[in-house]
């Protein structure tokens, strides 16, 4: 008997302490969540220019150092919104600041093209100073181009062809004397300069969007023929990591099976929440609707609301003032809803 009794005391004690073990197995894995959420990389760390090329030629970074638009023409393409370059003067300059950029500077650039000539992406240069960086394409590839403080003019080129018609993601990578090429998160190829202290900083030049400025010397002005979308320019290397969070991000790609009445939630197919991290601001786009307003929902991890609003596909959240941590957006637009979480630095 009394074995018996011990039996069934042990099965009822095993199965509560197992009960318990799974609930503390669960939160702490919540917790180590929470925790690697937390320190992800902040891909705004650096972000000294941001143009997301919406409808506008503002600059989204912490600097606000905006752009002054000649004849390029807002587009949009699925859920993609762009700046179109098609006439011989369509170009974007914007300022001559060094943007804080000494040795090194990162430039992250979504394009599209059928083109196969020279053609100016992005890029602060100066030739009188021997100075600068360029990222532009030639005979459908991708380049990177410059001049560091050592008389020599440098070109990095990616051997795949990308004038097809298709978005892609080219980021140069100007570290001191160190130059990578990556294209669509494939590191493409590198090169080695002749100086580690490049000084960026002092060209005269404007940060200039499809064209090549210093025409007074005869130079071909190499205006962009298509599509130029989501430029950010950092102060610092991006890690192959990051460069892979950017494309995710500004991927704006198609996500099958459309919106699904019959699912409460979606997370992460029609909505874009950027810059996550944020710091200064926030900006909402909504990728696919079925009705013309939305609303917009902002809540703590204690569940409380912090900000409801409607609006027209895109808005942007002064995020100063606010706490750091971690945040949900919530939209609903129709019988839909779409959350995303955000975090605050």
């Amino acid at each position: 008997m009394r074995l018996v009794l011990n039996i069934i005391f042990y099965n009822f004690a095993y199965k509560l302490i197992f009960k318990k073990m799974k609930k503390l197995l669960f939160l702490l894995l919540i917790q180590i969540s929470i925790i690697t959420l937390a320190q992800s990389s902040d891909i705004n760390n650096g972000l000294v220019a941001y143009f997301p090329l919406d409808n506008d030629v503002l600059d989204y970074s912490p600097l606000h150092i905006d752009g002054v638009n000649h004849n390029a023409v807002p587009g949009h393409s699925g859920n993609r919104l762009f700046y179109h370059f098609n006439v011989a003067h369509a170009y974007i300059l914007a300022g001559n600041s060094d943007r804080g950029i000494t040795n090194e500077v990162s430039v992250s650039v979504w394009i599209r093209t059928t083109s196969d000539t020279l053609q100016w992406i992005v890029g602060k240069y100066d030739h009188r100073y021997d100075k600068g960086f360029q990222v532009v394409m030639q005979n459908g590839h991708a380049q990177l181009r410059g001049r560091a403080e050592a008389n020599e003019f440098y070109i990095l080129q990616d051997d795949d062809l990308i004038n097809d018609g298709n978005w892609h993601h080219i980021v140069g990578l100007f570290n001191k004397n160190k130059w990578t090429l990556i294209v669509d998160c494939q590191i493409k190829n590198t090169l080695q300069t002749t100086t580690t202290n490049p000084r960026y900083d002092i060209i005269s030049q404007p940060l200039a969007i499809s064209i090549y400025t210093q025409l007074n010397n005869g130079y071909d002005p190499m205006h962009f023929n298509g599509d130029i979308d989501e430029i950010r320019i950092y102060n610092r290397t991006l890690s192959l990591c990051e460069i892979c969070e950017l494309h995710r991000l500004d991927s704006n790609e198609e996500t099958s099976g459309i919106e699904n009445n019959n699912s409460p939630e979606t997370i992460n197919q029609f909505l874009k929440v950027f810059p996550n991290p944020a710091e200064y601001f926030v900006q909402i786009k909504l990728l696919k609707q079925v009705n013309k307003k939305s609303l917009l929902q902002m809540f703590n991890m204690e569940g409380k609301l912090i900000l409801e609003k409607t609006f027209d596909k895109t808005t942007k959240i002064n995020t100063a003032s606010l706490p750091q941590g971690t945040y949900v957006i919530r939209v609903m637009n129709g019988k839909n809803k779409y959350t995303e979480k955000l975090i605050i630095n």
